[in-house]
């Protein structure tokens, strides 16, 4: 293969989704496929997705009961059984086969089809990770049955010899707004106005969106916490009532605001005005990384801890950014937070060293080593255009 335009000249790529772990799965394949048609308007985007529902809360021009259908200028089709025609009007030629997740019998007999003559290629977009094998096989070839169709991964990561982080066109002007300090109290105020959010004035933003856990002792450190007030805002989804019940029960000692379900978009702006995020998933951990603000992650529970292996892979990636005395505190609630055999709202977390930790993300230093590693994750360039790049130059 030479390049895409050998082929076609309108490019087209297939991007494949299958929904997993609620919206972050075709959270991903949401904000890549903006990220790729901000780079170039003359794409051709097909998504096959199997959960249309879960699409349509993030994007609510679409018909979760069509099977193909045009959204933001993307043709999105049902991934049930049944070739839409237009795949085999317009074969694929490039495919962006998300996660792991599959393709669909009537694709696959498609892309393999043995009477079509011309070069094809899979890009196998994994999940993110900080462990070295995201370097190790960043944009490594594999073999297909077919000396026709061409596999690669394609690793995203937090640093050099990995794909980077997905940073589309909208979120890169929020983090240009954001990083002017002067800018972020007006910035913010104009979002609690937008959201109707009672936000105190001069408030420490604390946003929570996790997997279940106790958070009493939690609650009770931000209770404690002095200076700026404190003002949480509790994103939907698993975490919300845990975190409410402990507010509730610790006699709702600062202003929590229970936030609705937001657009990608808004999402992330919520997160950059956040003064610490504390987040789960891959799509919430990139955006929180990139914004240059502390956070605090919940890693997805694995068998035999290896969450743990994850979380400790992270603090490897961020710890150069940090001085000793100030990393220590980070990485004890890091790992503390994630050690748990089961996603449990009554299990008592390990949170004891939280108070340290929140003393330490208030300081200049300690908000200085979250602003490093979000400019070296920003200095590796978007993993879109990584990606298109990748695609026209494989050969």
């Amino acid at each position: 293969m030479q390049g895409i335009a050998v082929y076609e000249v309108h490019v087209t790529i297939d991007i494949l989704c299958k929904v997993v772990d609620n919206y972050g799965d075709i959270g991903v394949v949401y904000r890549l496929a903006r990220a790729l048609s901000d780079l170039d308007a003359g794409l051709e985007l097909r998504l096959i997705v199997d959960d249309l529902r879960a699409f349509k809360a993030l994007e609510p021009a679409i018909d979760e009961t069509a099977a193909v259908q045009t959204a933001r200028g993307w043709t999105v089709a049902a991934a049930a059984p049944g070739a839409p025609e237009l795949f085999r009007a317009r074969r694929p030629r490039f495919v962006v086969e998300c996660f792991a997740c599959g393709r669909p019998d009537w694709y696959e007999e498609i892309l393999f089809d043995p009477d079509d003559p011309v070069p094809r290629l899979i890009v196998n977009l994994e999940y993110l990770s900080a462990e070295d094998y995201a370097i190790e096989l960043h944009k490594a070839p594999s073999l297909t049955r077919s000396s026709l169709v061409r596999k690669a991964m394609f690793l995203p990561g937090f640093c050099k010899g990995t794909g980077g982080l997905i940073i589309d066109r909208r979120f890169a002007a929020l983090l240009r707004d954001y990083d002017k300090r002067a800018r972020r109290p007006v910035l913010r105020r104009r979002l609690a106005e937008r959201l109707g959010l009672a936000a105190p004035e001069g408030s420490y933003w604390v946003s929570v969106f996790t997997y279940e856990r106790s958070y009493a002792a939690i609650v009770r450190d931000l209770a404690a916490a002095r200076e700026a007030p404190i003002f949480a805002l509790a994103a939907p989804g698993r975490s919300a009532a845990p975190f409410a019940d402990a507010w509730a029960a610790a006699g709702r000692p600062f202003p929590l605001a229970a936030l609705p379900f937001l657009p990608q978009e808004t999402w992330d702006e919520v997160l950059l005005a956040s003064d610490l995020a504390i987040v789960r998933g891959e799509e919430s951990l990139a955006r929180a990384a990139l914004s240059g603000r502390p956070f605090l992650w919940h890693a997805y529970l694995q068998e035999d801890g290896y969450q743990i292996v994850k979380v400790r892979a992270l603090l490897e990636r961020m710890r150069p950014f940090f001085a000793p005395e100030a990393f220590e505190p980070i990485e004890r609630t890091f790992v503390a937070f994630n050690e748990r055999t089961e996603d449990d709202a009554s299990a008592p977390g390990a949170d004891d060293g939280f108070a340290a930790f929140l003393e330490g993300c208030r300081t200049e230093r300690g908000r200085a080593g979250f602003e490093a590693f979000a400019g070296s994750i920003r200095a590796l360039g978007d993993l879109a255009g990584g990606l298109l790049t990748f695609m026209r130059d494989f050969g």
